[in-house]
């Protein structure tokens, strides 16, 4: 009836490795595309960030190179 010989066996080991292999080069395509994605849709260039200090009377942050919003103190 369902009789096992080994090329059965070796075709069912390379139709296993195919699809296998089909998928991980298909997640590494899809993963590929993802982070190129993120990396190019970033809306904030370097000159828009800032740094910031916090306080050491208050504990706020404030931009470094003023004065605290909340107490009025350099640093």
């Amino acid at each position: 009836m369902l009789g096992f010989s080994v090329p059965k066996i070796l075709l069912l080991i390379f139709i296993i490795f195919l699809i296998w292999y089909g998928f991980k080069m298909f997640e590494r395509r899809s993963s590929s595309k993802i982070e190129k994605e993120k990396d190019s849709s970033s809306k904030y260039t370097e000159e828009d960030v800032q740094d910031l200090e916090k306080c050491s009377k208050c504990g706020n942050y404030f931009m470094s190179g003023s004065t605290c919003t909340e107490c009025g103190s350099s640093k």
